[in-house]
């Protein structure tokens, strides 16, 4: 596992970096929008007159605004989105998923995350928020009541280690903005289909015109920004549950607990009711249940939210059989040698 501090930087530097990205995407989207309206990017109209690029000005103010919100007020977007309540001590379940969530605070030398629970049956797990001080930790009512103490001990380590490394800020940030700019593009795309923006038609002595190559390139631009982000949305979040699963081994010393919790969350089969593309990758195991997560090669790599669990679960057990065969224990050292060859 990589230096936690460097995990850090390295997570807010690519937060940083996706919202300038995303506010030139925005921006991006509302002069497409003046492009094909207008046929220039000019503020100045046909005969002289100003014309104030509303689109883009729109565009403007609305990235602003979003990429404000989802740094201060992502982590209430995200639980709200999948109906996420407030613990009820009343509930046994809910006692003990709150004293577990304290005992690994302690172990991660974090302070006390928020608590809430979604009432599913598909057990599974998440971590929000902008940072340790803000951060919230949810678990599915099917999680509680499929895991014994060990394996939900093990799940909120993992979320704290998400925490840890701020993985959170990235993916929560992340969730916000993708969401944003697949609003964006249906917006524009329903505006230009029922004719509430129109290109400006060229009259005679007039070379102003759009080319036809250009509205094909601003339509491609539009149509696909949902993809592109939720290509990154993917990307920035594969690969960050192996480092996560690596740190509930290390605050747990019982990295077996969590690939036993991984076998039963993977034997449900049924997806989470609220989980949606925007929120998939929040998430310890894909809430979709879709079967390009369990694959490996450049296109699982691009499309998919999670690394298989499977490889999660073989290198956890990795773990555990070399911490039994490093106590001396004979079967640990002998499936240790199994794991490696």
């Amino acid at each position: 596992m990589t230096d936690i501090y460097s995990q850090q930087k390295r997570n807010r530097r690519i937060t940083y970096s996706l919202m300038l990205g995303f506010f030139i995407f925005v921006v991006l989207i509302g002069l497409a929008v003046d492009v094909y309206t207008y046929g220039d990017l000019g503020v100045v109209g046909y005969g002289g007159s100003f014309r104030l690029p509303v689109a883009t000005v729109i565009a403007f103010a609305f990235a602003s605004i979003n990429g404000f919100t989802s740094y201060f007020y992502g982590a209430s977007v995200v639980t709200r989105s999948l109906g996420a309540e407030e613990l009820k001590f009343e509930e046994p379940s809910h006692k003990r998923f709150r004293n577990v969530v304290t005992e690994m605070a302690l172990a991660s030398g974090l302070p006390m995350p928020k608590t809430y629970v979604i009432a599913d049956p598909a057990p599974n797990a998440f971590a929000t928020g902008r940072d340790p001080a803000h951060s919230v930790v949810v678990v599915t009512q099917g999680l509680l009541d499929s895991m014994d103490r060990d394996e939900l001990q093990a799940v909120v380590a993992h979320e704290m280690g998400h925490i840890k490394s701020y993985d959170i800020l990235t993916m929560t940030v992340v969730t916000v903005l993708v969401g944003t700019v697949s609003i964006l593009s249906d917006w524009a795309v329903r505006t230009w289909r029922y004719g509430g923006i129109r290109p400006r038609r060229s009259v005679k002595g007039d070379k102003g015109g759009i080319h036809p190559l250009i509205l094909l390139v601003i339509g491609v631009f539009v149509l696909l920004s949902p993809l592109f982000s939720r290509i990154i949305a993917m990307a920035v979040s594969r690969n960050r549950e192996y480092q996560a699963d690596a740190s509930a081994a290390l605050f747990t010393r019982n990295p077996l607990a969590l690939a036993s919790a991984l076998k039963k969350i993977d034997a449900f089969t049924s997806p989470l009711k609220n989980a949606r593309r925007a929120t998939a990758h929040l998430f310890i195991s894909d809430p979709l249940h879709r079967k390009l997560d369990e694959k490996e090669g450049l296109v699982a790599d691009v499309f998919s939210t999670h690394p298989p669990v499977k490889e999660r679960i073989r290198r956890l057990e990795a773990m555990g059989y070399a911490r039994a065969g490093g106590s001396g224990n004979k079967e640990g050292q002998a499936k240790a040698g199994e794991a490696k060859s």
